[in-house]
């Protein structure tokens, strides 16, 4: 799996939260990231995944200058999924 980078948009494998779609926020390490949907998993309060229980899409948003300056709020958050995360009919 390459390697995550802020902005990139994913989807759980595995967990209670399985199928979710978040944007990534932060890289921890090689193997953790933080995660954000702007609802249940806000900016405040992101979530800690390891990478392998998540698939990467392809779609990027460039968030890191938001995230430098602290301009990066919920509502945007929850914009970008809807915007760019593939919806799959369940």
């Amino acid at each position: 799996m390459e390697e995550l980078k802020p902005g990139q948009i994913v989807r759980s494998k595995a967990g209670r939260d399985k199928g979710r779609r978040y944007l990534v926020i932060k890289v921890l390490s090689p193997r953790e990231v933080l995660l954000s949907d702007g609802r249940r998993r806000p900016l405040a309060r992101p979530k800690k995944k390891n990478v392998a229980h998540l698939q990467a899409y392809s779609k990027r948003v460039e968030i890191e200058e938001l995230i430098r300056s602290q301009k990066l709020t919920d509502s945007q958050v929850k914009k970008y999924l809807c915007e760019l995360a593939p919806q799959e009919e369940v």
